[in-house]
């Protein structure tokens, strides 16, 4: 009777605990070793390279940069599959971190390691911080303006944008920009495809390789969504109604994140919008409707690049 009693316990504090709990190595005890930038070191230039040492049951590193000129504020957040990183940071006083990270435990940060970043006239191990738009961003609009840091000891910086589709063609270059930003004619948007740009910075003697960037352009609207259930006209008896709905395929060479709206209304003009929920991810949902009577609900696609389909063909139901 006692050994079945212990078996019951350890079942029950099996079913208590998930499988990823129990097949992740437990390293909250473990601490991570950071290799480089090591303690006080001062580079001279301003792309860095952090590196640690592996720990076993990590899957994955947490890497935390630090501004000291800044009141410590964090400028870097990033979670890193190796155990290296380079990351281009502006002259300064820094701080790093690290940590393990696996499905269900972590360990503590490594102790803070300082480090500065001067500022040098040989470019060559240098690289342009670019700002914006941000890398990979999804967009409909060809009014932009790309924009970097200033690098210290640079003259001059070249811009190139090349157009990624059936392979690789530039679409505007130009040499001598003082400024630190540059914006291109929209006639080179010409198709919907990616394009990357490109900035290196240049002075008399040196000069940095191209920092790199895409953005991907995307002036297709999704296809006009399908309803599914509730049928139209349908009467329901419940409060939680499951809506549903198809989105098709997307369309274009460049085909964004889908996300669904769905509105529900009381009126046939939807002047009188009781729900708009919006569905990152599938194509149903449920909403709870207390209150008895007629109501109507359609749904919309709207993607990553802001693009917005037509409303579906909307449907009613009644609520009883």
């Amino acid at each position: 009777m006692g050994n079945n009693i212990k078996l019951l316990s350890l079942l029950s504090l099996l079913l208590f605990m998930s499988c990823d709990d129990i097949l992740e190595e437990n390293i909250s005890d473990d601490l991570i070793t950071p290799i480089t930038p090591t303690a006080e070191s001062v580079i001279t230039n301003n792309l860095i390279n952090f590196s640690w040492n592996a720990a076993d049951g990590a899957d994955d590193y947490r890497l935390q940069i630090l501004d000291n000129n800044q009141n410590n504020l964090i400028v870097l957040d990033s979670v890193v599959s190796s155990t290296s990183f380079q990351h281009p940071l502006d002259p300064g006083n820094y701080q790093w971190r690290i940590r393990g990270e696996n499905f269900a435990y972590e360990t503590a940060y490594s102790f803070p390691i300082s480090f500065s970043v001067v500022a040098s006239s040989d470019l060559t191990n240098q690289s342009v911080i670019l700002n914006t738009p941000t890398d990979n961003l999804y967009t409909n609009s060809t009014n932009i303006l790309f924009t970097w840091n200033d690098l210290q000891f640079a003259d001059s910086y070249t811009f190139e944008l090349v157009k990624n589709l059936n392979g690789q063609t530039t679409v505007s270059q130009q040499t001598g920009i003082t400024a630190t930003n540059y914006s291109v004619n929209a006639s080179v948007f010409d198709v919907d495809a990616a394009y990357i740009w490109k900035v290196k910075a240049i002075n008399t003697t040196t000069e940095t390789t191209f920092a790199t960037r895409s953005i991907l352009l995307d002036r297709e609207a999704p296809n006009q969504p399908s309803l599914v259930s509730p049928t139209d006209g349908e009467t329901i008896t419940t409060i939680d109604i499951d809506f549903n709905w198809t989105l098709g395929q997307d369309s274009g060479n460049i085909q964004s994140t889908v996300e669904s709206v769905l509105e529900i209304a009381q009126d046939a003009n939807f002047n009188t919008i009781v729900e708009t929920i919006t569905v990152s991810n599938g194509t149903s949902q449920q909403v709870s409707i207390e209150n008895i009577g007629t109501y109507y609900w359609r749904v919309r696609a709207k993607d990553a690049a802001q693009n917005v389909s037509s409303y579906s063909i909307q449907r009613s139901f009644t609520t009883e």
